[in-house]
């Protein structure tokens, strides 16, 4: 059996609901939840995340490459 490198690539991107005093402070909350549990967790909710309201609009997804590694 050989093993292989396999480039792969997703782009992800919807919206979420929050409770925020401002736009700024809406947009801190977006970027700390996502650098904490990323689109996956978002926008497909389990526990505590369903307050959200995750929206999946869009995705793309690819093989970028494939290389034996010897």
């Amino acid at each position: 059996m050989n093993k292989y490198r396999v480039g792969l690539y997703e782009e992800i991107g919807g919206w979420i609901v929050v409770e925020a005093e401002s736009k700024e402070q809406a947009k801190d909350i977006g970027e700390e939840l996502l650098n904490e549990h990323g689109c996956d967790k978002l926008f497909y909710p389990q526990g505590d995340l369903t307050k959200y309201y995750g929206n999946h609009k869009h995705g793309d997804r690819s093989v970028e490459g494939c290389e034996e590694i010897k």
